[in-house]
């Protein structure tokens, strides 16, 4: 882990108490008290020991490690999905597991859409995909970032038959209710298309997230779903654990980012890759702590 990949707010916790004196071991105890997954908070503070000299000044005033720590509710994820069956049956299809991996919990689904389904679904969204945005921390408005180079639109939950059949398989599937799930965001990334590595969970700490937060909690979970065979890149990756998922039609990744004490996991950063060959469609589901009460609900 390299120290300078932290959130923001973690960095300057870690130079403050460097500063102060703290020892690691303190360091680590504070972390854990404030619901930090351990290998992630070990891995910190090794990370700022290491590259933090001694005499770094504590600078400005930072939040304190409760603030930091972007805690969660508990999940209301509560499957244990890997003590389940390689095939999983939901109402209308057979759904398979090619992948999990525990922490953070990653999971890639095979097969969870059909190729009609798929290909309805970027049907209905070519003509009115518009240049994506994302939130801005510190405003709260809708922002369109370098970061994230896609069009995107959106479907209002239950909007129609396609959108209740498989909105009702994805709440099967990972034992969510329907109403705590957003509408389903299409994207499309032509060549060259890409966003860079980010969270969706939005930081407490920032002023401008106080409105989407107040809209059904914290996200707590992501579902993307490839659209097409994309021919070169696009793919969906996890920096920080050396996880890189491959664009497959029907296919889905699925990650959470709250472990079992309900602290949000920052190894959960993910991007999309740049695409280099063809063009790329998904169709992401994000997942709140209580009903969603947003834009499509």
């Amino acid at each position: 882990m390299k120290f300078n990949r932290l959130p923001p707010e973690l960095q300057g916790w870690l130079r403050t108490m460097r500063a102060r004196g703290s020892t690691p071991a303190e360091v680590l105890q504070t972390l854990l008290q404030s619901k930090y997954d351990q290998r992630y908070a070990s891995d910190a503070v090794d990370a700022a020991w290491l590259e933090i000299p001694a005499q770094a000044s504590a600078g400005q005033a930072v939040p304190s490690a409760e603030a930091v720590a972007q805690t969660a509710a508990a999940s209301p994820l509560s499957k244990q999905l890997f003590d389940l069956p390689n095939n999983l049956d939901t109402f209308d299809r057979a759904v398979e597991m090619l992948f999990v991996i525990e922490a953070p919990r990653v999971v890639l689904f095979g097969n969870l859409l059909s190729d009609d389904e798929c290909d309805a679904l970027i049907t209905l969204s070519r003509a009115k995909v518009q240049r994506s945005s994302v939130v801005n921390a510190s405003t709260g408005a809708y922002d369109i970032h370098p970061a994230r180079t896609s069009a995107g639109t959106y479907f209002n939950r239950g909007e129609n038959e396609l959108l209740q059949r498989i909105e009702r398989r994805i709440a099967e599937l990972v034992d969510c209710p329907l109403e705590h799930g957003e509408p389903i965001q299409v994207l499309h990334y032509q060549p060259g298309g890409e966003y860079k590595p980010h969270f969706d969970y939005f930081d407490p700490v920032h002023p401008g997230n106080q409105e989407v937060l107040a809209q059904g909690g914290q996200r707590i979970a992501t579902l993307i779903m490839y659209l097409n065979d994309v021919e070169q890149g696009g793919s969906t990756v996890f920096p920080e654990i050396g996880l890189d998922v491959l664009p497959r039609k029907g296919h889905a990744v699925y990650f959470a980012y709250s472990d079992d004490a309900g602290a949000l996991d920052a190894r959960t950063l993910h991007g999309g890759s740049p695409v280099t060959g063809g063009e790329k469609w998904i169709a992401t589901k994000w997942f709140r702590q209580r009903p969603y009460g947003g834009p499509g609900a």
